[in-house]
């Protein structure tokens, strides 16, 4: 007589196949949900940290200028991307438990933009360069990084913002004149690399140099920009500078005024009722290469 059937095998492969889709689902509500979430959250602390170095940038060059160290070699390095691992074929790559790593791009860039100080009796046209860093996210929105005449800019999804001002100050003297204090800061330069990996932007200030306090009746101050998107941002900085002015100087509202038409912006500063504008300019030279970083010694 033959042994009935027993069930005992059968509920062990259902068992399995139910457990495997658990599973299943579990690994793809993780790919769907979290790979995204940490990979937004490396994103998001690599552009916090590449904002930490352009404005450490900013300040390490002011300060050599301000303490005149012609010939030192400044260093400074970050990573183009967040370098999370990622899994993938030979034409392809897709996250599986992991976030796939971000890129960017760091370039320098010699003239360009320039700033103009026109003082009716004097025209002086200043090529000033800039530093740029353009990310490659996966996951969190792209930014652009700009440091151009000791002002750094960040662009976004069509906008462009003001992080940190340039160097320039309107103050009110005890006679009731204005001090205009400005230093044109070039970068000289033609590179740039695109990856993942660390870099090492080198600067070098040749020279640097301050002009003769002079007096004028008006000072107007212009950027040609590259294009409007830049404008608007040195209109919104020299807006800035303005309202330092006023508030914390006490430099009267219709003396000062900041304007923009297209690829250019104005600051002028026109004193009334026979005042002047003694200006001092300080203008500083850097030269700037970009070098890719080694990040394993071998």
């Amino acid at each position: 007589m033959p042994p009935r059937p027993r069930d005992d095998g059968l509920s062990e492969v259902v068992g399995f196949v139910l457990l495997l889709g658990v599973i299943v689902v579990a690994l793809s509500l993780y790919q769907v949900y979290g790979v995204p979430a940490a990979g937004r959250e490396a994103e998001i602390q690599h552009m916090n940290a590449v904002k930490d170095r352009f404005v450490d940038y900013k300040i390490a060059l002011d300060s050599l200028w301000v303490n005149n160290r012609s010939g030192v070699l400044l260093s400074t390095a970050f990573d183009l991307g967040t370098g999370a691992p990622a899994t993938g074929g030979r034409a392809f790559a897709f996250p599986i438990l992991t976030p796939a790593g971000s890129g960017g791009t760091v370039q320098v860039r010699e003239g360009g933009a320039s700033l103009t100080i026109d003082t009716g009796s004097t025209n002086v046209t200043i090529p000033l360069g800039n530093l740029t860093y353009t990310s490659s996210n996966n996951y969190w929105v792209d930014q652009t990084w700009t440091y151009q005449m000791g002002a750094v800019f960040l662009s976004q999804e069509g906008g462009t913002t003001v992080r940190v001002g340039p160097s320039i100050a309107v103050a009110k003297r005890e006679d009731d004149n204005i001090t205009l204090t400005v230093a044109p800061i070039s970068l000289e330069g033609s590179d740039m690399i695109a990856g993942s990996g660390p870099v090492r932007i080198e600067t070098r200030m040749p020279w640097s140099n301050s002009s003769s306090v002079e007096a004028y009746d008006r000072v107007n101050l212009t950027i040609e920009a590259d294009n409007e998107m830049a404008a608007g941002a040195w209109k919104r900085a020299f807006g800035e500078v303005r309202q330092r002015a006023i508030k914390e100087e006490g430099v009267d509202p219709s003396w000062l005024s900041a304007r923009l038409n297209g690829n250019t912006a104005w600051l002028t500063i026109q004193p009334e009722g026979g005042r002047k504008v003694f200006l001092t300019v300080y203008r500083a030279n850097y030269t700037v290469t970009i070098h890719n970083a080694a990040s394993l010694v071998e």
